[in-house]
């Protein structure tokens, strides 16, 4: 029986799991390691914030139990504190939970929670936002935001529909990069920036990122012809997306990516940013997140 008490907060609407069902079964596995166990459903990502937030002085473990979305908004509540961040995968994408090594199964990602270890990891921060895994700008964005404002279902199906269309549709955009080593304008198609490796779904923007290194890493693909849009893809799905011709990558501690003509949508570990914007601001928070992680 371990010393510590742990909160699941749930988010019912998340990707393709009943987290009713799965609901009695989390509570009694976990009943029988924890002195405290307790679970909560979320009603969105703003209401998961808040129970995490008011919630954390009285639990050691805040465990969410949903997507990358309610990953973020739970995890958000807990930067800088010395609290640890549970996740049971209940996602669609699951971005975070493939890149921590955390089974898929929520069943298993269970024996994470109990027999785990904690480790603090970078976190990111974008103008007034945190990110733990991938934010970006440009088509990324433009996606994030065709898939949660113009589709009411969720899962993997829906959301590659909007990004094979917006890959063929690839608009462009122009833009200063200012880091503290590199300064220079682009036409780019989208600027990733990376704190672990992949999106979700094995999809792999940042094949050198590291969260535990200090830095994030920037990923820009540049403007290219509709006909290598397979050829991307191949190389995004197989990691070696460093060598297509029209991807650049470095780290960095701190950059501005400030738009030359047109606002530009954003995306925050798969969800949209909520508005588009003509200047971000994206640094790394280096070791200030604790994660429990196999």
């Amino acid at each position: 029986m371990k010393d510590e008490r742990i909160l699941v907060i749930l988010n019912p609407a998340s990707g393709v799991v009943s987290k009713d069902v799965a609901a009695s079964y989390i509570f009694k596995k976990l009943m029988q390691h924890f002195r405290t166990v307790s679970l909560i459903n979320s009603n969105s990502p703003e209401d998961g914030y808040e129970i995490a937030k008011n919630a954390k002085n009285n639990f050691d473990i805040i465990a969410v139990f949903g997507g990358d979305g309610t990953i973020n908004s739970i995890a958000s509540a807990l930067v800088g504190t010395d609290k640890t961040l549970g996740i049971l995968p209940g996602g669609s994408g699951n971005g975070l939970i493939r890149n921590l090594n955390i089974s898929l199964s929520w069943r298993q990602a269970l024996d994470t929670l109990i027999h785990g270890k904690d480790k603090y990891i970078d976190i990111g921060r974008i103008n007034n936002s945190y990110f733990f895994n991938v934010a970006g700008v440009g088509l990324d964005g433009m996606i994030s935001k065709k898939y949660n404002t113009e589709t009411k279902s969720r899962g993997m199906a829906p959301y590659i529909y909007y990004a094979l269309k917006g890959y063929f549709e690839m608009p462009t955009f122009k833009v200063r990069i200012v880091s503290e080593n590199t300064e220079l304008e682009e036409e780019v198609a989208l600027i990733a920036f990376a704190n672990f490796p992949q999106y979700g779904g094995n999809a792999i923007i940042a094949p050198y990122a590291d969260p535990y290194d200090g830095m994030l890493d920037i990923c820009i693909i540049k403007k290219f012809q509709i006909v290598k849009s397979a050829l991307i893809l191949k190389r995004l799905f197989n990691g070696n997306i460093d060598k297509f011709p029209f991807y650049k990558t470095f780290k960095f501690k701190k950059v501005s990516i400030i738009s030359l003509n047109k606002e530009i949508p954003s995306t925050i570990d798969g969800e949209y940013g909520g508005e588009d914007g003509k200047i971000f601001e994206v640094e790394v928070i280096p070791n200030n997140i604790r994660i429990r992680v196999p």
